[in-house]
Formats: structure tokens, C-alpha cells, sequence
């Protein structure tokens, strides 16, 4: 039954990967924005705050620099060899965004009939490596309950018809990463646990599975715990030596502890939280405490709207799942509680997950995490759970197929997740999410590539002749465009040798800054986007006129040298 949790996963992230407007989900432009700048620039970015105080340009700043940068090197290796380094992004905000009585008050964007595919096919690492976190699940079932192969079934597919999963697995977002190394070192551990004896080889992988995990994303840290716990234990069942705990902790900081170091350097402390902590706005004190234990009956609580979130909430959190379906959840998790008490009580003892403690406390320090994390901001979201996605599949699998030992045909009953994770999509997700619902002005674009090697002729000649030497101030530009109209726009890009682009006038500044006609005279704080002592090229293109152009297609000039002093 593998196969068909893999199915599902596909065929439900995939659906998100491709319905999902761009740049709709949590954070996704600044994920974006992270993985294209290591694309383009090779190096790491700073946090705005940091860029701002060491008078560093504002395109050495990313607003989630202060993430571990595995998963953005992945996608930014991906991006690379598409070979569009230079798709640069530019999300328009809706603003109706939020407005009760607008039809329009879940999309964050403005968005275009045609959108750039590109940002589709990036979504599609997500889905693989949901993939990868399915198996895992299914593997852990298995190696837990080795005498009952239907949890292990059952697992996979809870995770792979979970709306919210699904959802997020469709999106760029550092959190499937995290899920997958999650799902892999846990499942390491567990099989750890029933070995009679911890080789260098193994102990050597499970610190690599550490450290990359920790590369990924803070939320993964409660694996040094549980590690730790692992190797306390097979101490003391004296199958392992402490050589190899010292191979695991030195591998897991060998692949690791640069980041760390990097972070005490540059942001004064090992896990950058001033960094992080500063980019969330913080929930007032007074709050805290009632908002975490649900003391307000007129206020959301912490824990209902975390469980809720994992039925649905899409978009930038504004659209909630349907009521029915966060209750139905609600009563397998607890007919899944009452088969785990049951098969406690059990002589064999089958659907009882072996090494079960682990299980348990893993989601234990998940969930900590996540209480943790929100006594400070109001941040009740499904993704949070997911590094434990795997040990709380298989513990509500284990439960739910002990309780329904004895019920005719209950298999014909996980065609219910199936049809729930449908009618999530279809009665919640796709009305709401429509980008037909906050058209884009015609010549808008959420990605715009094609900047260094574009597909339309050069065809715009200049009438201004590059300088030879450095220029202290901006340059007036002069073109000619025989084919162009009187309201014919453009938007002026810079970019260096390396492909790297410095400027896209147009898109970063949202349409604020127009250009027309037949010469324009670069601002001073437009050329204060540029670097100095870089030899760059700027090129001009026109902008769409019609709905169906894209912008790689359109006529534009040839390079223009220039270098700012």
C-alpha cells in the first residue's frame, strides 16, 4: 500500500503545486528571495537589519537570512540549472487583502492570467521531498510494527491525504525540508534502538542526518535530544560504545557547527534568535498565558487552532478548514487514542509500536516547541508538528487499526481520507484561491526572467554610447523604438557577468517608477542600487501590453556598459 500513499501525496501536493497563485502561501516570496540570491549571488545574505547597519546594498539583504541555508541551497541549485538565475520576482500587493467584504481578501498578490511556470516547477522539489518524508513514515511503521504492515499502510496515507500537508508540500517553504531529515533521522533512531549492536558506520550516518537537519531549520533541534536519549539508552544496554556517540556529535557538528559559529559572528548568539525574533511581531504579554492554556473563552486558544491548522489553513493563514472536517479529525485522533490504550492491554501486543517512548516523546518536544514558539507570537500553524509527522503517524495508525480490529470491510474505509482531502480542496481551497479574483494590471508580472539572455530581439537601439571610463553620477539613457507605441513602457535591469541582476526598475518598485517615450535619467537612489567598481550592463525592455506577452519575448536593447565609480 506504499504505492498508493505516494500516489495520493503526488496527486494532492502536485494539484497545490499548480493551483496555488504565486507566491500565495506563508512567506513564500521571501523564500523565494533567499534561494535566488544564493542562485545569483553565490554567497549568503544578510537580514535587512544588519544590511542596513553595515551600509551594505539593500540587494546583499534577504528577510529570512536568518534561516539555515540548506534548504535554500537546494532550491537555489534547482533554479541554477533551469538556468534562470535572473528570474527575479516581484509581487504586487492586493489591497483588498484582509477586507471582510471583498471578494478578493484572501490573495496577499495581484496576480496575471499567464504567470511564469517556473515558481510551479520549483514547488515540485517540495513534492518530491514529501515523497521522500511518505516513505519514511511507511518505513517507520514497518520497523515499529513489524507484526501489524496495515499501521505502517495506514500511516502513509493519513500523512498523504492530510489537506494541510498537502497544501504546504505545493508551496517553496524551508518546512518540507525540515520534515523530510525529521522523518529519516527518526527513523534512524528507531531503528538504532533495535539493533544489538551501533557500528562507526552507523553512528557516522545518524550524525550526518543530524547535521543536516540542523542545517535546515531551528525546529529540528529536539533530534540532538532525542539522540541523546537513543544513546543514553543503548549505553546502558551496553550496545554501543561511547566512541561511537563521540563519531555521531562530532559528524553532526562537522556538518553543522560552521552555521552556529557563523551565527555567534554575525548575530551574537549561537541560533540567531534576536534575528528571528525580530522579524514576528511579538504577542503582548498579557496574552500570552491565555492565549497558551485557552483561559479566554472569546479568544482563539493555542491548541484547538494548532489542530485545526492541520485540516486547512491556507494562504497566508486566511482560509480555515470546514468545521466538519476539523471535528471528524478530532474523533479519529481520539478513537486512535482509545487503540493505543487498548492495545496496551493486548497479550501480543501487535499494534503496539515498538520502542514506542520514542514516538511519544518525540511529538512531546514538537509540540513544546511549538507552545514554546507561540507564548511569544501568535503563530498556530500545522507546519510546526511536522518534523514529528512521521512517529505521530504511525502512533494514530497503530491506534486506529487496533480499534477497528473486528469491523467488516474497514478497509474500504481509507477511501474516506481520499475523499476528505478532495472536498477540502474543492469546498475550501480553490473558491478562495482563485487568482482571477485580484487581477494584475496588465503589464505586472510576478517573475520576470530572461534579463541576461533574453528571447525577444534586440531591436531597441541606443542613442547614447556607453561611457569609457567609471561614472561618479547616474547616466541619462537614449533609445530609439521604431516599433513602439506613445504609451509604450519599459522597465531598465542591471546585471553583471556572472548574471547576478543588481536592478529591475519596474518590478521593485511595484510600477512606481515609470518609464516612456525615449530617454530617461537614472535617479540618484536608483543608482545607489548598484554597486561600485562592478563592470555592469544595463538593458532596457518594454513592458507588456497585453495580457498573454511575457516579458522574456519582448523587444529590448542590447547591453549598456557601465561601471559606477
Amino acid at each position: 500500500m506504499l504505492w498508493l500513499a505516494l500516489a495520493m501525496h503526488v496527486a494532492f501536493a502536485t494539484t497545490y503545486a499548480w493551483s496555488t497563485p504565486h507566491f500565495e502561501g506563508p512567506d513564500e516570496n521571501s523564500h523565494y528571495e533567499y534561494a535566488w540570491h544564493l542562485a545569483g549571488a553565490g554567497k549568503l545574505p544578510l537580514t535587512p537589519s544588519l544590511q542596513a547597519e553595515r551600509g551594505a546594498l539593500q540587494t546583499e539583504a534577504a528577510v529570512l537570512a536568518h534561516h539555515p541555508p540548506l534548504y535554500y541551497a537546494l532550491v537555489a541549485g534547482v533554479i541554477a540549472g533551469s538556468g534562470q538565475r535572473d528570474a527575479l520576482f516581484s509581487p504586487r500587493l492586493n489591497p483588498s487583502f484582509g477586507a471582510p467584504a471583498a471578494a478578493s481578501k484572501d490573495l496577499k498578490f495581484l496576480h496575471e492570467r499567464a504567470p511564469d511556470a517556473l515558481l510551479n516547477w520549483l514547488r515540485m522539489t517540495s513534492v518530491l521531498l514529501g515523497a521522500l518524508s511518505i516513505f519514511c513514515v511507511h518505513r517507520l511503521g514497518r520497523v515499529c510494527c513489524p507484526a501489524a504492515p496495515r499501521v505502517a499502510d495506514l500511516a502513509g496515507l493519513l500523512v498523504a491525504c492530510l489537506p494541510m500537508w498537502s497544501s504546504l508540500h505545493g508551496l517553496l517553504n524551508n518546512d518540507v525540508l525540515a520534515a523530510t531529515l525529521s522523518s529519516a533521522t527518526t527513523l534512524a533512531l528507531a531503528t538504532t534502538l533495535q539493533r544489538e549492536r551501533v557500528g562507526l558506520g552507523r553512528a557516522a550516518g545518524l550524525g550526518g542526518l543530524l547535521g543536516l537537519a540542523w542545517l535546515t531549520k531551528l525546529t529540528t533541534l529536539f533530534l540532538g535530544g532525542l539522540a541523546a536519549a537513543v544513546a543514553a539508552t543503548m549505553l546502558l544496554r551496553r550496545r554501543i560504545e561511547w566512541r561511537a556517540v563521540f563519531v555521531t556529535a562530532f559528524v553532526a557538528l562537522a556538518v553543522s557547527g560552521w552555521w552556529f559559529v557563523r551565527n555567534a559572528a554575525v548575530h551574537g548568539d549561537l541560533l540567531a534568535m534576536s534575528a528571528h525574533d525580530a522579524s514576528f511581531q511579538p504577542l503582548p504579554p498579557e496574552l500570552r498565558w491565555p492565549y497558551l492554556l485557552g483561559l479566554d473563552p472569546a479568544a482563539p486558544a493555542f491548541l484547538p487552532e494548532l489542530l485545526r491548522s492541520l485540516f486547512g489553513r491556507f494562504g497566508w493563514f486566511q482560509v480555515g478548514p470546514h468545521p466538519a472536517l476539523a471535528w471528524c479529525g478530532a474523533v479519529v485522533a481520539g478513537l486512535a487514542v482509545l487503540g493505543l490504550v487498548r492495545a496496551s492491554f493486548d497479550r501480543e501486543r501487535r499494534c503496539l509500536p515498538r520502542g514506542g517512548w520514542l514516538l511519544v516523546l518525540s511529538c512531546g518536544a514538537v509540540l513544546l516547541g511549538a507552545a514554546y514558539f507561540n507564548f511569544k507570537v501568535y503563530q498556530p500553524q500545522a507546519r510546526l508538528l511536522f518534523p514529528a509527522v512521521a512517529p505521530g503517524a504511525v502512533l494514530l495508525a497503530a491506534g486506529l487499526v487496533r480499534i477497528s480490529e473486528g469491523v467488516p470491510r474497514r478497509r474500504l474505509a481509507i477511501w474516506l481520507l481520499p475523499a476528505a482531502a478532495a472536498a477540502a480542496f474543492f469546498v475550501t481551497f480553490r473558491p478562495a484561491r482563485a487568482p482571477q479574483l485580484a487581477p494584475a494590471p496588465v503589464e505586472h508580472r510576478s517573475m520576470v526572467g530572461g534579463i541576461v539572455d533574453p528571447a525577444g530581439d534586440e531591436s531597441i537601439a541606443w542613442r547614447v554610447a556607453p561611457p569609457d571610463a567609471p561614472l561618479d553620477a547616474a547616466p541619462a539613457l537614449a533609445w530609439r523604438d521604431d516599433g513602439a507605441s506613445p504609451e509604450t513602457k519599459y522597465s531598465l535591469y542591471a546585471f553583471d557577468a556572472d548574471g547576478r541582476v543588481w536592478l529591475a526598475t519596474h518590478e521593485w518598485t511595484a510600477g512606481g517608477l515609470v518609464i516612456s517615450g525615449d530617454a530617461f535619467e537614472v535617479p540618484a537612489n536608483v543608482w545607489a542600487f548598484l554597486p561600485r567598481g562592478l563592470p555592469l550592463s544595463l538593458r532596457l525592455r518594454r513592458l507588456p501590453a497585453a495580457a498573454d506577452e511575457q516579458p522574456r519575448a519582448l523587444a529590448c536593447t542590447p547591453r549598456w556598459r557601465v561601471t559606477r565609480r
